[in-house]
């Protein structure tokens, strides 16, 4: 995948036993679980990737795993 141009249109993906990086199998954080398939805007800010769902809800990048959309 290329560069990520901010803000962007995201989803919230489930990685769970899914090869996220070569021999590494994802684990999806539990804070972001209830959210899966959720989707809305992810902004580059300070400290990482703030993801402002649909619903309000703010998980920042790093405690999800998210894919670009569009749309």
């Amino acid at each position: 995948m290329g560069d990520i141009e901010y803000p962007t249109r995201c989803r919230i993906i489930d990685v769970t036993g899914i090869e996220v990086f070569p021999g590494k199998l994802g684990n999806t954080p539990d804070e972001s679980k209830p959210h899966i398939g959720k989707e809305g805007l992810a902004e580059r800010v300070d400290d990482g990737v703030r993801v402002t769902l649909d619903d309000g809800t703010i998980i920042m990048g790093y405690s999800c795993w998210w894919e670009p959309i569009n749309g």
